[in-house]
């Protein structure tokens, strides 16, 4: 009787035995070699799953921000306001907790191979990363919307507030500091001037 091998599991589960070689040895300097040995199976399984290592990287990412998007889900309700909710989907970057560190420092690694390279296959996945989480906070915006907690202008801020994020966690690993509670800040300054008061 042939084995049954669930492939998508498959590409998950070597994409994260490689996430604290990533780590150690840096996206530039990872090899498929040392991700096969790292994940207990052969060279040539690891190319039955991914063309390159590019591919293992974007299957890392792409896992963190499902598990980011279910933390999401499992902390909000239709009691959650719509700042809230915005504040649980930028949680990446405020959260104080451990295991963010290592999704941060992972995400680090490959902003920084990403800004030097002009790879199709990153722009690519860059594009498909940002269109989720765009669908994300237009649904978190939208819901606000309906419920009557914030004016309708708040559907217009949904790229700025997505950019700025992304713009602020790049300045706070270029300059070194913590710069997530002026971040906090911009998002209060603007849900004072969106949403609806009662």
């Amino acid at each position: 009787m042939a084995i049954i091998v669930d492939k998508d599991k498959k590409r998950r589960d070597i994409a994260a035995a490689s996430t604290a070689l990533l780590l150690e040895k840096g996206f530039k300097n990872l090899t498929v070699t040392e991700i096969a040995k790292n994940a207990g199976i052969g060279k040539g399984t690891v190319y039955d799953y991914f063309r390159n290592k590019e591919e293992i990287v974007f299957e890392i990412i792409r896992t963190f921000i499902e598990e980011h998007h279910n933390y999401l889900l499992s902390h909000t309700d239709q009691k959650t306001s719509t700042k809230q909710k915005v504040l649980y989907l930028f949680d990446f970057f405020l959260s104080e907790y451990k295991s963010y560190e290592k999704h941060q420092d992972v995400y680090r690694e490959y902003v920084s191979v990403s800004l030097s390279t002009k790879s199709k296959a990153m722009l690519e996945f860059n594009s498909e990363c940002s269109v989720f989480i765009k669908s994300i906070l237009e649904n978190i915006i939208d819901e606000g919307i309906q419920k009557g907690e914030i004016k309708p202008i708040g559907k217009r801020l949904v790229d700025g507030l997505i950019k700025t994020e992304r713009g602020y966690m790049i300045l706070a690993w270029a300059e070194g500091q913590n710069l997530k509670v002026e971040f906090k800040d911009y998002i209060d300054t603007l849900f004072e001037l969106i949403e609806i008061k009662k």
